[in-house]
């Protein structure tokens, strides 16, 4: 008697689909990163333009309030388009891939020739940060891994190897990208110059990578087109009434988001400037730097990489999503109070094994909080159908990503306002041309936005949190609904 083959079960995630969207997020986790920690960086210390402080900070900040508009919109196109034979959402992720590369490449590779005429590097500067943002703000990448598969459990493989591709190009950003120019401006290259060739490597080299993805990824799960309702604008204004969860979620994410883009916000400024530097002189030890910086780095991804990998076991020992978030949150809050304390006392400055340890337990809340954060996330999408009936999948997604974006902005924007309040310049990378007696001020304003503050807005978060409608058993009552909704 032959043996029968069990039928495969139509719903499961396996290592192709895992690899595509892995791959396929790359452009975006990379120009992301470019974006949150290397902008400003790049714009203070190898752009050559003395007001670049002020110009990426105010264009930061207004780049939020563009987004205010612009996000709602494109989510309206999004929601409304119509599936193609390629899938709904796999067009609007090939436009990302192709803007945010475009945006990134163009930011930091600023005219030498403009320098000296304002008005045109603020031109550059805004049409190419708006090319960058409009295309990240397709990028729905959630959205996707919804139609993959409708099981839960399933979905949240998806999202682990995306997860690990944004650390690991956080390690490239942040280690790669300074060894690079530092040794290219060894060998007689400008940091100006050397920042661009850099950067257009990786970029390219990441387009690349991510179109295999692309091409990778299938998408299978969808409203009907003859059962699907043309959404109009009172549809986003309705989800804050009727979509608690979504409005919790948000309302939590709204402090908390604010923890992780604060926590790197400005540990390349304080290592240079608290560790590497001559405050005497004003002269960092750019070779001292990168090994520092390369440290950081690796104490940083490392937890956030377990953390990532862990996330799924540890969310089945917790049992609720809500509840393993908490936890991480104090934990991250307990991390910024002893980086905070340790600069008070001044023993931080002498003690860089203290920074590299307080980054790692902070990190580690960080990234295992990504699993749980997803998983909610995708909830909160499902939540909304569930009550209402109505697929808003896009329009959903919108309040909780103009949030993380405004926060990253901010995160920048803070950081500039620190280094415009003292007068921040900095000569051939390496040599801090302002008053040299700012620079203790500096690194005690650094550990508040990477310390104390972290602190007070985990407690807040875990606090807000408490209110989330979803339980475990309105889980059920979710699932049984969507499983008869998938037989119909």
């Amino acid at each position: 008697m032959t043996k029968q083959r069990k039928a495969k079960d139509p719903e499961h995630i396996g290592f192709k689909e895992c690899f595509g969207t892995t791959t396929l997020s790359f452009t975006n986790a990379l120009t992301g990163v470019l974006m949150s920690s290397m902008l400003m960086v790049y714009m203070t210390e190898y752009s050559g333009i003395s007001y670049a402080a002020l110009l990426a900070t105010i264009l930061l900040m207004a780049a939020r309030v563009i987004d205010a508009v612009d996000d709602p919109i494109q989510g309206f196109i999004i929601d409304n388009s119509k599936r193609t034979r390629i899938g709904k959402y796999k067009p609007f992720f090939l436009i990302s891939i192709i803007m945010e590369a475009i945006g990134a490449i163009a930011l930091f590779s600023l005219p030498s020739s403009m320098a000296n005429t304002p008005a045109l590097i603020i031109a550059w500067v805004v049409v190419f940060y708006l090319v960058y943002d409009i295309g990240s703000s397709f990028y729905k990448d959630l959205l996707l891994y919804r139609t993959m598969s409708t099981d839960e459990n399933q979905r949240t493989k998806l999202v682990i190897g995306p997860r690990l591709m944004s650390f690991l190009t956080g390690v490239v950003a942040n280690v790669v990208f300074t060894a690079a120019i530092v040794a290219l401006n060894a060998g007689g290259v400008s940091y100006h110059d050397a920042a661009a060739r850099v950067i257009m490597i990786l970029v390219v080299a990441s387009m690349a990578i991510s179109l295999v993805g692309w091409f990778m990824v299938k998408e299978k799960h969808h409203v009907e087109e003859e059962r699907a309702e043309k959404l109009s604008l009172q549809d986003f204004f309705d989800l804050f009434k009727e979509n608690k969860a979504m409005v919790i979620f948000a309302f939590k994410g709204l402090f908390a988001g604010f923890i992780w883009t604060l926590i790197f916000a400005t540990p390349i400024y304080y290592i240079k400037w608290g560790f590497c530097a001559d405050l005497s002189t004003g002269i960092a030890d750019m070779e001292q730097f990168t090994v520092y910086n390369g440290i950081n780095a690796i104490i940083t991804v490392v937890p956030m990489v377990l953390g990532a990998i862990l996330g799924r076991p540890l969310l089945k020992l917790f049992k609720d999503p809500v509840r393993m978030t908490s936890t991480l949150l104090l934990i991250q809050a307990v991390g910024g109070a002893i980086l905070f304390i340790a600069q008070i006392t001044g023993l931080l400055q002498n003690a860089p094994w203290l920074f590299f340890a307080t980054m790692f337990i902070m990190a580690t809340g960080v990234g295992t909080d990504f699993v749980p954060q997803t998983f909610v996330q995708m909830e909160v999408v499902d939540y909304g159908i569930y009550k209402t009936g109505k697929d808003r999948s896009a329009l959903t997604t919108v309040t909780d990503g103009f949030i993380t974006k405004m926060q990253t902005a901010f995160s920048a924007a803070i950081v500039g306002l620190v280094l415009t309040g003292i007068g921040y310049t900095v000569e051939e990378g390496n040599r801090f041309a302002g008053d040299v007696t700012q620079i203790p001020t500096m690194l005690n304003w650094f550990i508040v936005i990477m310390g104390l503050v972290p602190a007070v807005l985990g407690i807040i978060s875990v606090l807000i949190y408490r209110k989330y409608p979803v339980t475990n058993e309105v889980r059920g009552e979710m699932k049984a609904y969507f499983d008869r909704q998938s037989k119909e």
